[in-house]
């Protein structure tokens, strides 16, 4: 089994088929954009939707094409299901969740907060506060 994913790392480059049958490839964005990515089990669950449905939503409150959302029920190295990643343009990851049932991950509003802060962050600012 590979190591899990965690706050600080660099996440590993990857190919998915989104849910809505899309092919995905990390490298397409690497260094472009940042990115929020969350992995669902296979079941399909009524929980599943609903959370995509509100994370859909609430995506398009984002400002800006700095940042894609992938959801994906393809496995991850390092992520179990459910899991979500909130990765800068980099691949420095800054918030990883993953939990038994879906309703236990971070919110989708939670995760709106998460990619509004790697929008805004200023990488030269984090080096000096170090």
């Amino acid at each position: 089994m590979s190591e899990m994913l965690t706050t600080g790392d660099l996440l590993p480059h990857f190919n998915v088929t989104t849910l809505g049958g899309e092919p995905f490839a990390y490298s397409d964005v690497w260094q472009r954009k940042n990115l929020l990515l969350v992995s669902l089990s296979h079941s399909d669950s009524p929980g599943d939707a609903e959370y995509v449905s509100q994370l859909t939503s609430q995506m398009s409150a984002l400002t800006g094409d700095d940042i894609v959302c992938v959801v994906t029920s393809d496995n991850i190295a390092g992520l179990p299901t459910p899991g979500v990643v909130v990765a800068d343009r980099w691949g420095e990851i800054h918030h990883v969740a993953h939990a038994a049932r879906i309703e236990d991950l971070t919110s989708p509003a939670g995760l709106v907060e998460w990619s509004r802060f790697i929008q805004h962050q200023c990488p030269e600012c984090e080096g000096e506060a170090k």
